[in-house]
């Protein structure tokens, strides 16, 4: 895999538009409950934190899933085959990150970077999240939050547990720096 979503939590202004636009691209409704992407929110701390998808290259969900309807595509990407899927939520449980779901059918659901094109990144403003080829620093930083995973409890659960661990650990690479200072601003049109 060339090119990595990352998230820089200390970018993150906790507005979930990227949760909205993931909802509205996958499920054709603005939900963000049912988005790929989720955002916890530290109020307290004045702090949000991205959860997002690692596309782990050892997938615990594509190993507990006895029905092969996890799959990792050309890309390396994790992806589901909802037609396989028979809904046990063993790949939910295995899952260190909680970052996959299932529906109200059952049915399972994750992130796929949009087949590329991670609509999440188009939306966020601040840059809070990234899709990038990873250089050394990025690679770094994937790594340190790949380290902090949560073993037991609802997807939920491990997500807040998630979050509160990169609280402890917060770093911003600097190529993410270059990237944010390359992006255009908005500018206000004076009222005439």
């Amino acid at each position: 895999m060339d090119k990595y979503l990352l998230a820089i939590p200390d970018l993150c202004t906790g507005c979930n538009r990227c949760a909205y636009v993931c909802s509205a691209v996958k499920e054709t409704m603005f939900i963000p409950s049912n988005a790929r992407i989720h955002i916890n929110n530290f109020s307290l701390n004045g702090y949000s934190v991205p959860s997002i998808c690692f596309q782990c290259p050892n997938a615990e969900c594509l190993l507990a899933c006895l029905q092969r309807a996890i799959s990792k595509n050309e890309d390396g990407v994790v992806v589901v085959d909802r037609d396989k899927c028979d809904g046990c939520g063993d790949c939910v449980v295995a899952c260190p990150y909680g970052m996959i779901q299932q529906n109200a059918q059952g049915r399972v659901y994750k992130c796929d970077y949009c087949g590329g094109d991670p609509a999440c990144v188009k939306e966020c403003y601040p840059g809070a999240l990234v899709y990038l080829e990873a250089d050394e620093e990025l690679l770094k930083l994937r790594t340190s939050q790949m380290k902090q995973r949560i073993m037991s409890g609802f997807p939920e659960t491990k997500r807040y547990q998630f979050g509160l661990k990169l609280l402890e650990h917060r770093t911003m690479p600097t190529a993410v720096v270059r990237q944010r200072n390359s992006l255009p601003r908005l500018q206000r049109k004076k009222a005439v």
